[in-house]
């Protein structure tokens, strides 16, 4: 008997331990609600927990090594696409949403991720939503860690549970590669 499989979602997961993640922090919530991107047409998109942020040495520093992972295992590079900030306050989360362009599947990113910055108790997790055959689909979650990334298709299907945490922000970098 053969088996031959036609769908399959991997996750790279990996940690960065040179990073600051406290000038990242302040770099971030300096430019809380800044929104200079074109987001598109998406009516489902409430834009609250984006924020753009323009780059910093440290932001450079992060993606150079998330980069320089990805290059280490698959030995092919990311070039940037876009990069912004996910600041989430008690109460926010996050809807379910991909990153492909579906307008314009030749220019979409093949590879999304996101970087975690601050992470306080409570103050939710991400889930993958993927389908496992034509008839149910299945849900994978990871709790988030400051220094963890996590590298997805574009077109992988995602959410942000609700952050409960009162007292401090939960803060991400999000952004999109292609494969070159």
């Amino acid at each position: 008997m053969e088996e031959l499989i036609l769908t399959q979602t991997k996750l790279d997961i990996g940690e960065l331990k040179f990073i600051d993640n406290k000038i990242l922090k302040d770099h971030c919530l300096k430019y809380k609600g800044v929104h200079t991107r074109s987001r598109g047409n998406d009516i489902t998109d409430t834009l609250s927990e984006d924020s753009d942020i323009p780059n910093h040495p440290e932001v450079e520093k992060m993606l150079n090594g998330v980069n320089e992972q990805y290059f280490l295992k698959y030995k092919k590079n990311l070039k940037l696409d876009a990069f912004w900030a996910h600041i989430h306050d008690k109460n926010h989360s996050t809807t379910l949403h991909h990153h492909t362009t579906v307008t314009n599947l030749d220019n979409s990113p093949h590879l999304s991720g996101v970087y975690y910055v601050s992470t306080p108790a409570n103050s939710g997790v991400i889930v993958f939503q993927y389908n496992e055959n034509q008839f149910m689909s299945k849900r994978h979650w990871i709790q988030p860690q400051g220094g963890l990334f996590i590298l997805f298709p574009s077109s992988l299907e995602h959410f942000v549970t609700r952050s409960e945490n009162k007292e401090d922000n939960r803060i991400s970098i999000s952004f999109n590669f292609k494969i070159i």
